[in-house]
């Protein structure tokens, strides 16, 4: 096999209580990879598509090729490739962007190479992927990009994947406000959690983490939206970085969103809908904002049960 082309999809990460071990594969938005076997070891990156503005081209700071040299270098072969990244996940958004670009390097070198790893093994290629862009490796976005539904993790140094398909069905309404950002989002969004947590409020927090698990294996929508509602850690602590958050999170819930949060590191927010009922959420949610003076963008989608695929080659 000479070039493959595969994609994978944007992610929320978290689902509320779940830092670094939750997350949700969405429909909406894919970043596609294009490779291509070179004859020595010379790796070429091209990245284009909406979303290509600021995304690094060297081979060594792109998540896409990093994860994919990374499945190179597990498989044992030393090969060169030529890497076109098509970025269509936002950049910056808290929606598991350059997650997106790794999972489908990972995946495409895999299967370029004839598939020698598993699902799990690319999860941790595609981490090294996640740090070369950001910094740090992030299992919960990578995972449901690769695996789609929702993934927990239940080991991270293996890493250990549990992989749901959703049985319940739900709209995801996606709000993006315009706001400016630091040049590290992601580190900065790290640096103003709390070092130490109060042991009452630990318990309340591993509770809520419960409920969303128990709530996501039983098909539980009114108790998902509820654990996705009740992080009494993370969020209170990033609320801050996007203007009006606690104003907009009533919002929703009043107008029938069962639950809100922040997607990622933000300073996206995403609310859990039943279904039909996404549009008056959307736009109560976009009012809000601009009562505050900020836009914000809306994607109304639902989870996306497939993850990263193979997808037809198009011209080149």
């Amino acid at each position: 096999m000479k070039a493959v082309e595969a994609s994978a999809p944007a992610t929320i990460a978290n689902l509320g209580p779940g830092f670094d071990v939750a997350g949700m594969a969405i429909e909406g938005f894919r970043d596609w990879v294009r490779l291509e076997l070179l004859p020595g070891e010379d790796v070429e990156v091209r990245v284009e598509g909406a979303a290509a503005r600021g995304v690094a081209a060297q081979p060594e700071r792109n998540s896409a090729s990093v994860a994919a040299l990374k499945v190179f270098e597990l498989a044992g072969e030393r090969r060169g490739f030529r890497l076109r990244l098509r970025k269509e996940v936002p950049v910056g958004a808290g929606l598991g962007s350059s997650g997106a670009s790794a999972a489908a390097g990972a995946y495409a070198a895999n299967l370029l190479l004839g598939e020698p790893l598993t699902l799990q093994e690319l999860v941790k290629c595609a981490a090294e992927g996640e740090r070369a862009a950001c910094g740090s490796p992030h299992l919960d976005n990578v995972a449901p990009s690769l695996y789609g539904g929702f993934t927990l993790i239940l080991d991270v140094e293996k890493p250990e994947i549990l992989g749901i398909k959703p049985t319940m069905e739900f709209e995801v309404v996606v709000a993006t406000p315009r706001v400016r950002l630091p040049e590290n989002k992601t580190e900065y969004a790290r640096r103003v959690l709390p070092e130490k947590v109060e042991l009452g409020l630990m318990v309340r927090q591993q509770a809520s983490v419960a409920r969303l698990v128990a709530s996501i294996l039983r098909g539980d929508l009114e108790g998902f939206g509820k654990a996705v509602s009740s992080d009494y850690i993370i969020e209170p602590a990033r609320a801050k970085l996007i203007p009006g958050f606690h104003r907009v999170k009533e919002t929703a819930l009043r107008e029938g969103a069962l639950g809100l949060s922040i997607s990622g590191a933000g300073p996206s927010v995403f609310a859990v809908v039943r279904p039909g009922e996404a549009g008056r959420v959307a736009e109560a949610i976009r009012r809000e904002f601009n009562s505050l003076g900020v836009e914000a963008s809306i994607l109304v989608t639902k989870p996306s049960t497939e993850g990263a695929r193979r997808e037809l080659i198009g011209d080149p």
